[in-house]
């Protein structure tokens, strides 16, 4: 079993201040020929300082799940100093530079990825030097993990430096989120400072006056680091982009009706997870989750309205098989800032690794798991892809879902669904086919197929032979292509 990093709680003011050094002094930590592995949703600063020294560095290995931002290194001249590969989810930035082969991906999920270390696999690559944001030390040098752990615990207790970057607008977290002073190498204070009237002014210049009230709101939550990192950035960034970021984005008839044809799914006391994206990102604003009691939360991350279900007492976790009376999360992420806030220092929400919390083994131990996800497109027989779409671009790695897919197929009441507008291209091609295309990946196999949300209705593929699943599915297609997908049909189930 795998030791963590000793702790000393004596004298942690002390070795508080040795630690804490400049950008560039902890960036000098990173050698030619090192592994950096960098966590989920980081934010840091250490990366800039690091890619600055791309010229006296070579054959440094960056690894980190879809990055938020480009530091300096995804340049193709950095090719020789900096290798990047993401993992488990691609993300849009990465995206692009995936299609042109500059950035490499391993299809791992968030159970599997730590199986090499975990079994002292000869291959496994080294952590050399890991980066971390973490909330101040309290009275006694714990600092946490702020709103997202993902796979935070891991790096920390394998890396062979850890640098850790204070920021303090991040959170005091609950769960498994506790580093002590004593037990990282270096420490870098990268507290933003608040953002400027020029910066705002630049921002609200992007938005229609009416949407003013609502972006000033916004930026009364978020960190001002992602602030900074934006603002330069705001010519070549769409505007649905920003509407995104900001939660103006609103959503469609068809993420209206599929919220609806969801309630029909849900009953009192499940154990609740769902994945961001759209249209889930939309189902509690709109009323999904409104009619139920006592539900449980056991979800890889959040989105919002995830966290006022545990305000408003619909999410009690009264009778939750782990960690009952909790909210339990890998990652606040993608909840509104006021929730995030509110989640600060409350006992009744709390993180853990990823790699325990999306674990098909511990999801089965709870009652009535309920996965919510999106999926890219479903094939007649039930083959499910939320990775790619029309061949093997990739879209997206599998994230979380699989693990929760399955894990509330086996589970005791489990119910796995997949919502799926039924339509994309502003109407003109349908997301249910009769067969997947060649190279496409297939996410889900369809032996775990389970029910899919439409805003035509739910089928219910679980127990149907494959023409009783087109049969199924035919059903919540768009109109316009059910005489299409029949005929199609008739030829290949």
């Amino acid at each position: 079993m795998l030791k963590r990093r000793p702790l000393k709680l004596t004298g942690w003011e002390e070795d508080y201040k040795r630690k804490l050094v400049s950008l560039e002094e902890a960036a000098r930590a990173v050698k030619s020929g090192d592994n950096i592995f960098i966590p989920s949703a980081y934010f840091g600063q250490v990366v800039r300082a690091i890619a600055a020294r791309h010229a006296e560095l070579r054959n440094v290995v960056v690894e980190y799940q879809a990055p938020q931002y480009d530091p300096g290194w995804l340049v193709p001249e950095l090719e020789e100093s900096f290798k990047i590969i993401t993992r488990i989810y691609l993300g849009p930035t990465a995206r692009p530079l995936h299609d042109e082969g500059r950035v490499h991906f391993l299809p791992y999920t968030n159970s599997t990825w730590f199986k090499l270390y975990r079994d002292e696999r000869a291959n496994k690559r080294e952590i050399d030097v890991t980066l971390v944001e973490l909330s101040p030390p309290d009275e006694h040098g714990f600092m946490t993990f702020g709103p997202h752990i993902w796979e935070r615990r891991n790096f920390v207790d394998r890396a062979k430096v850890v640098i850790a970057e204070i920021d303090r607008h991040l959170i005091k977290a609950h769960g498994d989120t506790r580093v002590h002073v004593s037990q990282v190498d270096y420490l870098v204070d990268i507290t933003a400072d608040p953002i400027t009237e020029e910066e705002t002014a630049a921002l609200l210049a992007r938005f229609t006056p009416e949407q003013h009230p609502y972006v000033r709101g916004a930026l009364a939550f978020v960190n001002p680091a992602r602030i900074h990192n934006l603002v330069p950035l705001l010519d070549e960034t769409d505007q649905a982009r920003l509407e995104l970021l900001f939660g103006l984005d609103q959503p469609d008839d068809a993420a209206k009706a599929i919220a609806q044809n969801l309630r029909t799914i849900l009953r009192d006391r499940d154990t609740i997870q769902v994945g961001i994206g759209k249209p889930s990102k939309y189902i509690f604003d709109l009323g999904a989750f409104d009619h139920l009691n006592d539900l449980s939360i056991f979800s890889e991350m959040a989105c919002p309205g995830f966290g006022d279900l545990v305000r408003r007492g619909i999410a009690t976790g009264k009778y939750a098989t782990l960690h009952p009376g909790k909210a339990v999360f890998a990652s606040l992420d993608g909840m509104k800032g006021s929730e995030i806030l509110w989640a600060n220092d409350n006992p009744l929400i709390e993180q853990y690794s990823s790699d325990y919390v999306v674990n098909i083994a511990n999801i089965v131990k709870n009652q009535n798991v309920v996965s919510i996800n999106n999926i890219v497109q479903i094939d007649l027989t039930g083959q499910i892809t939320c990775e790619t779409q029309f061949g093997p671009r990739l879209l997206n790695g599998p994230g979380g879902q699989i693990e929760f897919h399955i894990g509330a197929f086996f589970a005791p009441g489990g119910r796995a669904v997949s919502l799926l507008p039924s339509t994309w291209a502003g109407g003109g091609v349908s997301n249910i086919v009769p067969y997947l295309e060649k190279g496409s990946f297939v996410s889900v196999q369809r032996a775990y197929a389970d029910h899919v949300v439409t805003e035509y209705g739910v089928a219910e593929l679980a127990g149907k032979t494959h023409r009783e699943r087109a049969e199924a599915l035919i059903r919540v297609a768009h109109p316009d292509f059910r005489a299409e997908l029949t005929e199609a049909a008739k030829q290949i189930i």
